[in-house]
């Protein structure tokens, strides 16, 4: 009987050792000292439009003052590209553009939606080509004017307001002329 109790004995100290050995006091965390993370959604608005078909190509950030710079605009990693109904992603829907993209800190005047060719829309059971105006350049900015601390999450929710962005001509023709607002929520990291 002593035989077995020295037994288990040594088996929980055995079973002691090992657990305290495996355990670590260390915290890992990733910190971004000279970076914040971006992440990028897109919403619709309520619409009287059946569809609004509208191709998302790219999503970009103005970091420099002088627009014409070459270097102005930084594309993100666009994750969900191509044709999305915006009169489906509507209310709690969104659709993430950019998830979580390290960017470097400094100053952000604009966010840029860059928009592709196939855009349509149905109303009254009628599809229409959407027609951008050449003046928009396939794009629809919206002033951020914001800078992009360290260690911070910037969470940037496009509202496309469809009803605003889309008029008919009395030609039968349907027009794009993108109408967006542009909700900022920052998170601190660590």
């Amino acid at each position: 009987m002593k035989f077995l109790s020295h037994y288990k004995a040594a088996i929980y100290s055995v079973l002691f050792v090992f657990l305290l050995s495996s355990c670590s006091k260390e915290f890992e965390t990733e910190t971004f000292e000279n970076s914040s993370l971006v992440s990028v959604k897109i919403q619709g608005t309520q619409s009287v439009l059946s569809k609004a078909n509208i191709e998302i190509l790219d999503v970009q950030l103005r970091i420099l003052e002088d627009e014409t710079d070459p270097n102005a605009w930084v594309s993100l990693n666009t994750v969900n590209t191509g044709i999305h109904d915006l009169t489906e992603i509507t209310d709690d829907h969104v659709i993430t553009l950019v998830d979580f993209e390290e960017v470097p800190i400094g100053f952000i005047y604009n966010i840029k939606l860059v928009l592709g060719n196939q855009n349509t829309t149905v109303k009254n059971g009628l599809e229409y080509v959407l027609n951008i105006a050449p003046e928009y350049q396939n794009a629809s900015i919206n002033v951020i004017e914001k800078q992009l601390n360290a260690n911070r999450l910037y969470d940037f929710l496009i509202e496309f307001n469809i009803d605003e962005s889309i008029s008919f001509s009395t030609e039968g023709e349907a027009n794009l002329n993108p109408k967006m607002n542009t909700l900022l929520r920052r998170f601190e990291l660590f």
